[in-house]
């Protein structure tokens, strides 16, 4: 199982693309990272039943105090490596994502791997 969900997560081709969004859900039990895919669709990658969420972002040397305040181009998380390995905990997966300026260690249960479409993303800097 291991083997298809990394295959799966290599055949978004992730390396160097954009990432959209980073969201954490239902008290860190779900983690969502969003990917760019083309002008209409994103890869939604879900990792499912956490028991671990660890991450590590540029804020301390940024220049914009709050990612919130940024517009599109300003955002410099791309996808460059997300391996997947085999937890000591039974049934659960430890997945390493680095997204340049950000590097997270997540340990969960289920990772689901989508293609949806960019209607259904509520991006923050569509608002800025």
């Amino acid at each position: 199982m291991l083997k298809t969900i990394q295959e799966k997560i290599d055949q978004t081709e992730y390396w160097d693309l954009p990432v959209l969004d980073f969201q954490i859900k239902f008290f860190g039990d779900e983690v969502d990272l969003f990917l760019y895919h083309d002008e209409d669709t994103s890869w939604k990658l879900s990792f499912l039943t956490c028991h671990r969420v660890a991450y590590e972002t540029d804020a301390t040397w940024r220049g914009i105090a709050y990612v919130r305040e940024m517009k599109k181009p300003q955002l410099g998380y791309y996808g460059q490596d997300i391996s997947v390995f085999k937890s000591e905990n039974i049934g659960f997966y430890k997945v390493y994502l680095d997204l340049s300026i950000m590097e997270m260690h997540i340990e969960c249960k289920n990772i689901s791997v989508d293609k949806i479409s960019k209607k259904n993303l509520d991006l923050f800097w569509n608002y800025n």
